[in-house]
């Protein structure tokens, strides 16, 4: 499986996290770039138009506030071709999965081209930061992709989840602000009056 790495900068911090995380591989079928480009949905989209055109197989995701654990790459790229009907892969951030569920998944994704294909980019309207990878984890399980975190696969989280000004933005507010429009969202594409594919 060929991997494009896309490290997400997010402004003027630190690259120490992500260069450590690239030390810990142990994958070689991959190549990284650095993308550093406003509003989240946005720089993940940037590296799924960069993996169309270069023909990867998978994006690997790295923010630059969450470590890794050893051998994180092959754990994921092992569980997306493994687990049944895996779309998206992530290291789990809260505690260490013994089996194996589909649930909506937060962290760093390994998310297949095939997702993509079907259901198209991340939803830039809730910009600069909200539930983007639950709306994304919403359409893919819709599309009959199953996401998952991986087992024995514990990452660790830097700052907080929904809650900091890490980015240079205050997330708890963007979240409170951006909920309605990501409940009405959900609501839409269950119900079929909203399509789950979304394209630039």
């Amino acid at each position: 499986m060929k991997v494009l790495i896309a490290g997400l900068v997010y402004g003027s911090r630190p690259l120490d996290v992500i260069i450590d995380n690239l030390s810990n591989l142990n994958y070689e079928n991959a190549d990284f770039v650095p993308i550093n480009t406003e509003g989240i949905a946005n720089a993940m989209n940037q590296a799924i138009d960069i993996a169309g055109v270069d023909g990867y197989d998978a994006i690997a995701y790295l923010a630059n506030d969450i470590v890794e654990p050893k051998d994180w790459l092959p754990k994921k790229v092992e569980a997306l071709q493994t687990y049944l009907n895996a779309g998206i892969v992530a290291s789990s951030l809260d505690r260490v999965r013994r089996g194996v569920n589909s649930e909506h998944i937060i962290s760093n994704w390994l998310l297949s081209m095939k997702v993509v294909e079907q259901i198209g980019v991340f939803n830039e309207s809730m910009f600069p930061y909200g539930p983007i990878d639950l709306d994304y984890c919403e359409r893919a399980n819709l599309a009959g992709f199953n996401t998952y975190y991986v087992k024995d696969c514990l990452a660790e989280h830097l700052g907080g989840h929904a809650t900091g000004e890490e980015y240079g933005y205050n997330k708890a507010e963007l979240l409170q602000k951006n909920w309605a429009k990501h409940e009405a969202d959900i609501r839409g594409y269950r119900d079929g009056s909203k399509n789950i594919t979304i394209w630039k």
